[in-house]
């Protein structure tokens, strides 16, 4: 049923009010209502509005009808028909202001009302319509982010429809704007300005649609946006204008999720993880590059199944269960899988699938990560591998020899077997790397561990722990005997020559026996206990094999605190020299003295060189300690002097290490220079050993007889100097070991020896001392030969410095 029309009736005069009412009632317009201010007809409007109001100009009140009418709200959209007796131009243009639906003289007949009514109606209804439209259309393109606008070519002014939220530099929320296009044109982001402009200059002038997408500020200047500008040139041929047309919208969004689209889609074209997009059913719908190449799956053909890796023929029905599983409870499936590529080559992935669900939380598909582990693990494999196997011959190092050896020993444990640990050390095996090199050496490694595994059985361990030293494990030992014939094989086998860089070589090595469980229960134990073994084969001169005996722990227990007592001793000033006389053959006047070391140990008294110099060999302090004597024994000597005394020449013994240091001769000149001592009061003493066809020796010697040095030969005879090797350095003097001075002149062949040594020595100009010269016959025998200069217990044992004068005064009658 249509609703009533109410008519609302504002007149002052109640009879006029009163028979225009009758006349709406015969017009069939039964609802009425009548106010005689305006300020009650407003107050009447706010909580019933009616349709059509018919408004007395001259009312009563502080409002007159025109003012009232302004004072309705606009967006009720009520029709005001104005009725008065006046029609003065002043009124007319009043009421024309508030934009009335109609306007009747007084008199006028009740059709004229009706017919005004009705068109006023009317129009309310196109009106109505029209906004309704309106709305639906500004709503329309603000869900769309979208505004309509249009450009008067000839004025170049700009109006708009919703332009306001999105236009850069816009802060009201107007609904229709009207600006100038250059001034639209400032707030057009400065990269994009001369493309929008050469838009609009294009469709002026070809009247063509265009399509431009431009940057600009956000109506708050907080950042920049994205928008889309389409549009059309029309001309209006009977008003002769131009007009641009067009709608813009905010694409700053749309350009967003095509950003990310983009990146994601570079991402997954890129990344070096396969990637895979799955249906519902686990169907490949998608699938990356990293994925084909990883697994070698064709990309044309790769979509419409499942993953290869995972399809039933692959695992058995409970691996599905619990993926199917995982997926539906958790959502993310993850499992490390070892497979092969589409070529048939083992490779080990990582698997992920996780579920995506729309905002209904219903499964929409799946994504599945394939990570290639295959570099890694075989990374992983050889960091394993180097973890327990010796880089260079590739056996087992001491980490996997410990534990097999530990495995042995569990096994043997329930049998009663017998395990045997053998510790290799190769002779002199530094020689070699010193000679000819590291490379050399390695190769000599290489020959070692594959001769001793020719040796061995297939079940037995063998290692190398580092440097020469060799492991080898046999479990299930019959005897000790046993143990020693597979040591002799070992060191047999290694004696045989080989060839490396064109120089003929052959080995000799030293083996230390442990066995289980005779030694020990633990493969930490067994391996130290073989090891102490092994050096004492050392002391029984090499080239042998040696059982672990418990007296052994001891010597190496005492090793080792003589070792620690000889470090602190030499901080402390623990370590003294004594000097022993070396006197002429002819007048019995001290020539010289050899520096000897003493130690006075805080409990064990006075040591001598016995003492010291096997635990300095061995732990390393011999080189520190021979330097401390070179310092020490040149500052005595220039003492004496200082002190008045004659000057004499100091021998000093050094060792091994010492000649093979580098810059040894620039040491003992800087010695020489700290201290004052002439060179020449200097005698460096060395072993026949020990300048066998070794370079960096005989440079060494050259370098000190630079100095300014003498150089000897210490216990000659007891090495296997040749005279050319003699006669080629620069020595001086040669030294007779005791073992020869002890049987003079009773035992012939001591004394022919003797002879023949300070003959050859007058032939090649050297001097001769004689060591150990005990007894007067020996020196009248040495004397007789010619030997230069004499040395023993006959003239003086070894004594401190400040007695050394005074004795050989005392002494001079013996000569």
């Amino acid at each position: 049923m249509r609703k009533p029309i109410h008519v609302m009736i504002v007149e002052d005069e109640r009879i006029v009010a009163l028979h225009l009412r009758q006349q709406l009632a015969r017009l069939g317009y039964d609802r009425t209502s009548v106010h005689s201010a305006g300020i009650n007809a407003l107050k009447a409007i706010e909580t019933d509005a009616p349709d059509i109001i018919l408004m007395d100009i001259r009312i009563d009140g502080d409002l007159d009808g025109i003012e009232t009418a302004a004072g309705i709200p606009e967006h009720l959209m009520i029709p005001i028909i104005y009725l008065s007796a006046y029609s003065e131009d002043t009124t007319l243009e009043r009421a024309r202001k508030t934009r009335p639906y109609g306007f009747l003289l007084k008199p006028f007949s009740e059709r004229e009302l009706h017919a005004t009514i009705q068109m006023a109606l009317e129009r309310r209804e196109v009106e109505l319509a029209l906004r309704e439209s309106q709305e639906r259309l500004s709503l329309a393109m603000h869900a769309a982010q979208m505004s309509c606008w249009e450009v008067d070519v000839s004025t170049r002014k700009m109006h708009s429809t919703g332009l306001g939220k999105f236009i850069p530099g816009e802060t009201h929320d107007a609904e229709t704007i009207t600006e100038s296009w250059d001034g639209f044109l400032e707030r057009v982001s400065s990269e994009d300005r001369d493309m929008v402009r050469k838009a609009f200059e294009y469709a002026v002038l070809n009247g063509e649609f265009y399509d431009i997408v431009f940057r600009g500020q956000s109506h708050d200047n907080s950042h920049q946006c994205w928008f889309r500008a389409r549009g059309k040139s029309y001309i209006n041929d009977r008003k002769g204008t131009q007009r641009i047309i067009g709608v813009m919208q905010d694409i700053t969004d749309q350009r967003i999720t095509n950003d990310k689209l983009r990146q994601a889609m570079t991402v997954f074209e890129t990344t070096q993880d396969g990637i895979l997009i799955l249906d519902p059913d686990l169907n490949i719908t998608s699938a990356n590059r990293a994925y084909c190449q990883i697994t070698g799956a064709d990309p044309l053909t790769v979509t419409g199944t499942p993953p290869y890796m995972i399809v039933p023929e692959q695992f058995p029905p409970a691996f599905y269960q619990e993926l199917f599983h995982t997926l539906r409870t958790r959502r993310h499936w993850h499992r490390e899988i070892d497979t092969r590529d589409m070529s048939g080559n083992p490779i080990s992935i990582v698997m992920q699938i996780i579920a995506v669900e729309d905002d209904d939380g219903v499964l929409t598909h799946f994504v599945a990560m394939i990570s290639d582990r295959t570099a890694i693990r075989q990374a992983e494999q050889e960091l394993h591998y180097l973890a327990q196997y010796d880089g260079l011959t590739g056996l087992p190092n001491r980490l996997l020899a410990t534990d097999r050896l530990n495995r042995a020993i569990e096994r043997c444990e329930r049998t009663g077997a017998v395990v045997a640990c053998l510790f290799l050390d190769l002779d002199d095996f530094k020689n070699i790397n010193d000679t000819l090199g590291h490379a050399a050496g390695d190769q000599v490694l290489l020959i070692v561990s594959t001769r001793i595994k020719a040796l061995t059985d297939r079940t037995d361990t063998i290692a190398r722990l580092g440097g020469d030293e060799f492991l080898i494990v046999r479990e299930n030992m019959h005897s000790q005997a046993a143990a020693g014939n597979l040591a002799s094989q070992i060191i047999h086998e290694l004696q045989k020559p080989f060839y490396i860089v064109g120089h003929e070589l052959t080995l000799s090595a030293s083996i230390g026996i442990a066995l289980y469980p005779e030694n020990a229960h633990s493969p930490q134990d067994l391996i130290r206990l073989a090891d102490t073994a092994m050096y004492a084969a050392k002391d029984q001169g090499r080239r042998t094999y040696a059982f672990y005996k418990s007296e052994m722990t001891e010597s190496a227990t005492h090793y080792m605190t003589r070792s620690l007592e000889l470090r602190r001793g030499l901080e402390k000033g623990e370590l003294s020299l004594y000097y022993q006389p070396q006197v002429d053959a002819h007048t019995g006047e001290m020539t010289g003295a050899e520096a000897l070391i003493r130690w006075n140990h805080p409990e064990n008294g006075l040591l001598g060189p016995a003492e010291i110099i096997p635990v300095a060999e061995q732990s390393g302090l011999i080189v520190e300690i021979g330097q401390w004597v070179v310092e020490e024994a040149c500052a005595q000597a220039s003492r004496w002097q200082n002190e008045g005394q004659d000057p004499i020449r100091i021998a000093i013994n050094v060792s091994v290490r010492q000649m093979r240091s580098p810059g040894f001769a620039k040491a003992v000149q800087s010695v020489l220079t700290d201290t004052g001592l002439d060179p020449k009061w200097l005698e460096i003493e060395v072993t026949e050993s020990m300048i066998q066809d070794e370079d960096i020796m005989i440079d060494t010697l050259h370098e000190l007889r630079a100095v300014g040095v003498s150089v000897a030969i210490d216990d000659f005879g007891t090495g296997y100097s040749c005279l050319r090797s003699i006669k080629s350095l620069p020595i001086e003097r040669i030294k007779i070991d005791r073992a020869f001075i002890n049987g003079i002149p009773q035992n012939t062949d001591d004394a022919a020896l003797a002879e023949a040594m300070i003959a050859m020595a007058r032939t090649l100009g050297l001097k001769v001392t004689a060591e150990g010269v005990e007894t007067a016959a020996q020196r009248d025998f040495l004397r007789a030969q010619g030997c230069s200069e004499l040395q023993g217990f006959l003239f003086s044992k070894p004594v401190p410095a400040e007695q050394l004068f005074a004795v050989t005064h005392h002494n001079a009658k013996i000569s």
